[in-house]
């Protein structure tokens, strides 16, 4: 049922949409961007693959993020949060951790029980979970559930987050594979002008297809003349102006502030190398991913790399001042992660000190995926 709504919430922007593009058989039709298509298909309030109340990460879901990989992952993060409030606040003041974006609260679980273990430390913490999705709201408050009686952590829905003042207080604001959820736009080169990727309507077939337009914002041919880029003929590439714009908007939001991202992308260089011909898009579902958008709208993850140096531009732009960026695997390492590793002889596969071990190895060496992921910390006076 998701998909037909979905299908006919598209029909009808679609419809109504001013925007005309050109498919491939040379036919002038309406169209959205390609962009606001994957926006209705991941945020659509009644069907979007974020807002139709599945839960979509785990073993049930879709995808699994690095809070999946044992409990490491946020048990660094809280200590290196520690690290990071005492040399900017040394004050002892509380800080507001908000977790954006973050799901079912597994990674926020993890960083508030290694608080728990640090004592006074650790206790100078408060916790926000962040998310839009009804069922990762019902999970993250379970997770919670010590932290929330106890009075140090809360689960809100991210547009109340998004309404709360911030400014008075110390805060710091991570997101843990956000900046990859929010649409992009993607462009392409066709006979040497630069063109924009849309969506039209295939009556006869019922569904989405691709159409090409005139560039909709000013700023995605920008980007690429201000990066230097030269697109081939025929490639296409993403631009995320969304998630970007998200980090200036947030500078808006809070006072003394930090922001931890941490994301798997690259630099524009590498993004629109000639390697990547078709972008970096995919989409994800039952844990099996491919490059089809149009396969099942409302019911699969879509996803492309994060350009960390048009983050930068406009966090920097809105006042942020970048104070640490490096792959996963070195934040990880200068964490103090290789202290973790314990020394055994046990052969029990499922011991925790072996399946911590593992945990290890694997956020470090999986596929590559720590040189993929990088992170990326920011600074606000």
């Amino acid at each position: 049922m998701s998909a037909v709504s979905m299908g006919e919430a598209i029909r009808l922007a679609i419809g109504k949409s001013r925007r005309r593009g050109r498919t491939p058989d040379g036919r002038i039709v309406p169209c959205i961007t390609f962009r606001d298509y994957m926006s209705l298909c991941l945020y659509h309030p009644e069907f979007g693959y974020y807002r139709s109340g599945a839960s979509r990460v785990g073993r049930d879901g879709d995808f699994y993020t690095s809070a999946y990989i044992g409990e490491m992952m946020g048990e660094l993060l809280a200590e290196r949060l520690v690290d990071l409030a005492s040399a900017r606040w040394p004050g002892g003041q509380t800080v507001e951790v908000v977790d954006w974006g973050g799901g079912t609260g597994r990674l926020a679980a993890q960083m508030l029980a290694a608080w728990q273990r640090m004592g006074e430390a650790g206790e100078r913490f408060r916790l926000t979970v962040a998310d839009g999705n009804p069922a990762h709201l019902r999970q993250a408050r379970e997770a919670l559930a010590s932290g929330i009686d106890a009075g140090r952590a809360r689960v809100v829905p991210a547009v109340e987050a998004e309404r709360e003042a911030w400014e008075g207080r110390p805060t710091i604001v991570v997101g843990n594979e956000l900046l990859d959820a929010f649409p992009v736009h993607r462009v392409c080169v066709e006979k040497g002008g630069l063109r924009e990727w849309g969506v039209a309507w295939d009556e006869s077939d019922a569904k989405p297809v691709s159409c090409l337009l005139e560039p909709t914002d000013p700023r995605l041919a920008q980007w690429l003349e201000h990066q230097g880029v030269r697109l081939a003929e025929s490639q296409t590439t993403e631009i995320g102006l969304d998630g970007a714009d998200w980090t200036a908007w947030l500078a808006g939001r809070v006072g003394e502030a930090m922001l931890v991202v941490i994301d798997y992308g690259d630099s524009t260089r590498e993004l629109t190398g000639s390697h990547r011909m078709d972008g970096t898009l995919l989409c994800y579902e039952r844990h099996q991913a491919h490059a089809d958008p149009f396969r099942h709208p409302g019911g699969q993850d879509m996803t492309a790399h994060v350009d960390f140096d048009l983050v930068r531009a406009c966090a920097m732009e809105a006042g942020w001042n970048e104070v640490w960026y490096g792959t996963q695997k070195r934040f990880l390492v200068e964490s103090g992660i290789m202290s973790k590793l314990t020394e055994h002889g046990i052969r029990d596969p499922f011991h925790p000190v072996v399946r911590r071990n593992r945990a290890i190895r694997q956020l470090l060496l999986s596929d590559g995926m720590s040189e993929l992921f990088k992170v990326q910390i920011w600074a606000k006076e």
